[in-house]
């Protein structure tokens, strides 16, 4: 029988709470960090005389002898003494952290996790970008043009999106810039789908939920400009009584250097903008945020001047997220209450086989509210609660000529989801985490299940997780068609109107082993089953559903391997993953664009000196399918040699899906980053300059092959050539 040690930290003199002290019991080798109210938790104590040392930088340290009973927790409350610090000047050299979490805290998990701190020095990336941190072997996204993140072999219409706790639709840009909330504004992301967790959207691959910052004691800003985008975020204290603001803007610019005269250059922008406010209220904290972002772009439908009747291809999308949430403790208990409205809107006009323009309009609209109990007790933590949503879909297009429909959907769908969550020790080294969901929908009741059994040693942790999940929405974009490079965004529509309920299985085995300071190895292996899958590629080759769609079935089955190593003057990641993703209907099935079978991915950094750091990326992808394209093409990913962003043309897919095979993918980039510190009236200010070089082999890589309709004769279309692809400088202050 094991006990829990329990308490409260607080400050001597001011009889307030004291988070982040560290409680440890050294005998053990097991520690806690004090939250935000104080409170610690240590479970799986055994009985018996114990040593509980507790320190907090800036205090007197407490060590003291406690008498752990066989059964129940005991409660230890204590209040340290300010004892103020008085440090020497040091130099300070910073290390390249390989890996991505916080080492103070247990992140042990199946599923990726990132700070946001660390996008600026994770070597795969030209920029700092959220989503883009967050792929790894389970995680993937396209090279060079991404449309979405596919976890464990999900299509990105099964990847849900939360920012503090509220839904968000489509939180993408395109050309150039990829995630669309500001790096600066954000404090960490993490992949929820191996783990059980409660009070999410219903999705078959997984979340990513992302946290913004806590507001600081004083004002900070950072922010960046460089050649794709223009950043700035601020945060600071509201008042003396704990109430803090966080806000920042971002710009995209995809045309920033694109010349005047030539129509083959993407034209247009993007911004996304975020408010949020957090305030102590009924004795607990309400965290409000507000959230906007909003894209459009346009390009030339033919390679030839463009007459003035025929227009531009034009997409525009965007989302706006309002939310709530008010969190209390008492004892043992939480309480966790929501609020919700989020939208999405996308709209394209498009020249059907180059030449009937058409119009398409997509509209979803989101209402909800939800509510969670957790208690903490010896014996585990238990998790109950509610969630009920509203969700309005409208997708419909119109032949622009005379403005007639030519394909509608609309569907109302309210969804109610009771969920009860329960994690408890099940031996010294034993653990297990149960989920159980029951979700009213379209007329039916839909079971969820979430399931982990974690084992732990003191370098090794093994996983076994199992769910079933089902999704209630679905997208009618064509993830085959490569217009997905310029418009990413899903264009959603519910269940009811002929669109399924979609219901997948799903299990993952991993291990964590970390043998030494700054060394992480970890594997994995997962298989999928989905059913009730809408999709648009077997009915048409262009770019979203002018007409119909299909359902039909899904499975991937994968295994991955990854490594981070991170010391003084260098540091290295590397995964490698290979997969078979199968989609198809009735008695055909396709190998999608994103399921490449093999994948891999390097990244290293060295420190040649201080505030100096150069990097070196490598991307390899074997196994690649696309379904070939009709109709004249220009494409070039954005660099700095071509001067911006090109697309014109109106391509569509042709054939079955997938059943072209392209050439291996292989690119290399070097980057470097020089950081310059000092103080400005005690405070400290960071400024930086940066810049990266795509595809140092000047590999000519492969993104599809038009066929040429006179000819026969098929010609590819390439990627990015070796040339600049980035520059800019970024600070904080």
């Amino acid at each position: 029988t094991q006990s829990a040690v329990v308490g409260t930290i607080r400050d001597a003199d001011r009889n307030s709470p004291l988070p982040g002290a560290v409680v440890a019991l050294p005998a053990l080798g097991r520690a806690a960090i004090s939250d935000d109210s104080g409170r610690y938790v240590l479970h799986w104590v055994p009985p018996g005389f114990q040593s509980l040392a507790v320190r907090h930088v800036g205090y007197a340290e407490r060590t003291l002898r406690v008498l752990v009973p066989r059964a129940g927790d005991i409660a230890i409350n204590l209040r340290l003494d300010p004892l103020p610090v008085h440090l020497p000047a040091i130099l300070v050299r910073s290390t390249v952290p390989g890996e991505t979490v916080d080492p103070a805290e247990d992140t042990a998990s199946p599923d990726p996790v990132v700070l946001a701190a660390a996008l600026s020095r994770d070597p795969r990336l030209a920029e700092p970008d959220g989503l883009l941190g967050l792929t790894n072997g389970e995680v993937g996204a396209s090279p060079e043009s991404p449309s979405g993140l596919h976890i464990r072999g999900g299509s990105a219409d099964q990847t849900a999106y939360v920012l503090d706790g509220v839904p968000v639709f489509n939180p993408y840009h395109s050309a150039g810039t990829f995630s669309a909330w500001n790096p600066d504004a954000l404090d960490r992301l993490q992949v929820s789908s191996a783990t059980p967790a409660i009070g999410q959207p219903s999705t078959l691959a997984g979340a990513v939920l992302a946290t913004t910052l806590k507001p600081g004691p004083l004002l900070r800003t950072r922010g960046g400009v460089s050649t794709t985008q223009a950043r700035l975020a601020a945060d600071g204290p509201l008042g003396s009584d704990g109430a803090g603001y966080v806000v920042s803007v971002r710009t995209g610019l995809p045309d920033l250097v694109a010349p005047r005269n030539e129509l083959s250059y993407i034209r247009g922008g993007s911004s996304d903008l975020l408010a949020k406010l957090v305030t102590p209220i009924a004795g607990g904290r309400l965290n409000f945020l507000a959230y906007d972002n909003r894209n459009a772009l346009a390009a030339t439908p033919t390679l030839d001047a463009v007459p003035a009747n025929l227009g531009r291809n034009s997409f525009g999308w965007g989302g706006r997220s309002i939310g709530a949430r008010w969190t209390g403790r008492a004892g043992d208990w939480t309480a966790r209450l929501d609020a919700w409205s989020a939208s999405t809107s996308a709209n394209a006009d498009w020249r059907v086989a180059g030449t009937m323009p058409v119009a398409m309009a997509s509209r979803r609209r989101d209402e909800g509210a939800g509510a969670t109990l957790q208690q903490r007790r010896a014996g585990g933590t238990t998790w109950t609660g509610v969630r009920l949503e509203r969700s309005r879909t409208n997708y419909r297009v119109t032949r622009t000529l005379d403005g007639s429909s030519a394909f509608a959907v609309r569907a109302v769908t309210p969804v109610g989801t009771l969920f009860l969550r329960h994690a408890r020790p099940l031996g010294p080294r034993l653990a297990g985490d149960l989920a159980l969901s029951m979700a009213g929908a379209a007329g039916r009741l839909h079971l969820g299940i979430q399931s982990e059994l974690r084992w732990r040693a003191s370098a090794l942790t093994l996983f076994a997780s199992y769910a079933h999940s089902n999704q209630f929405m679905q997208s009618l974009r064509n993830p085959e068609s490569v217009v997905g490079g310029i418009f990413p965004a899903e264009l959603y529509v519910g269940t009811g109107g002929g669109v399924p309920v979609a219901g997948a299985d799903r299990g993952v085995l991993a291990l964590e082993y970390r043998p030494a300071s700054g060394l992480r190895l970890g594997a994995q292996a997962y298989a999928s089953r989905s059913t009730g899958l809408v999709l648009v590629a077997p009915v048409t080759g262009e770019p979203f559903a002018v007409a119909g769609f299909a359902t039909g079935a899904g499975s991937a089955a994968g295994l991955s391997l990854s490594a981070d190593v991170s010391g003084a003057r260098a540091g290295a990641r590397a995964s490698y993953t290979w997969q078979r993703v199968h989609l198809g209907e009735a008695n055909s099935s396709y190998v999608p664009e994103y399921g490449s079978s093999h994948l891999l991915e390097l990244g290293a950094v060295i420190l040649p000196a201080p505030g100096t750091s150069v990097r070196l990326a490598g991307t390899a992808a074997f196994g690649r399918r696309a379904s070939g394209l009709a109709g004249a093409f220009e494409w070039e990913a954005c660099n700095l040699l071509d001067r911006g962003c090109e697309f014109a043309g109106s391509p569509r897919a042709v054939g079955p899906p997938g059943a072209l095979r392209l050439p291996p993918y292989l690119r290399f980039d070097l980057s470097a980053r020089q950081e310059w510190r000092w103080r400005l009236a005690g405070r400290p200010i960071v400024m930086a300059v940066f810049g990266t070089f795509t595809n140092l082999l000047g590999r000519a890589n492969v993104l599809d092959v038009v066929t040429d309709p006179t000819s026969g004769i098929g010609a590819p279309v390439e990627m990015r050539p070796r040339a600049p692809l980035v520059a800019g400088l970024d600070w904080r202050f």
